[in-house]
């Protein structure tokens, strides 16, 4: 299982939020290998496993990146179906959506597991703490 570990995470002056994501690992029918996080809808991919997870840390961190300055981090997470206990700038506890409702809520999930051989995993990552 060591294999599929996710190491990416944020870092900034920030304090983090320690998440354990859901992750994906699939070839398509073109040999491409995927790696997929269904709570956040980000995808990674490379002609091997090590590019997909190279691919998917880059597209993690655009993604913190790019919703830290826009300040849109907690609302993304919310629309996402993510819990934020507390206020959404001062969260206390972050909670990610359970993946049975993010499999019927989401289309392209469920198409994956459908068509695809999946191997899954989780990781624990950091999210900048929303401020």
């Amino acid at each position: 299982m060591a294999e599929y570990l996710f190491q990416g995470g944020y870092k900034n002056k920030a304090a983090e939020v320690k998440v354990s994501l859901f992750l994906i690992h699939f070839k398509d029918e073109n040999g491409i290998n995927f790696i997929y996080s269904p709570h956040l809808d980000l995808t990674g991919y490379g002609n091997n496993l090590r590019e997909a997870k190279k691919s998917f840390e880059i597209v993690f961190e655009d993604f913190i990146d790019y919703t830290l300055k826009k300040k849109t981090l907690g609302k993304i997470l919310i629309n996402l179906g993510w819990e934020l206990k507390g206020t959404l700038k001062k969260p206390k506890k972050v909670l990610a959506p359970s993946i049975t409702s993010v499999i019927a809520n989401n289309d392209y999930v469920s198409e994956i597991f459908d068509k695809y051989p999946v191997k899954t995993f989780h990781q624990e990552v950091g999210i900048p703490a929303l401020a």
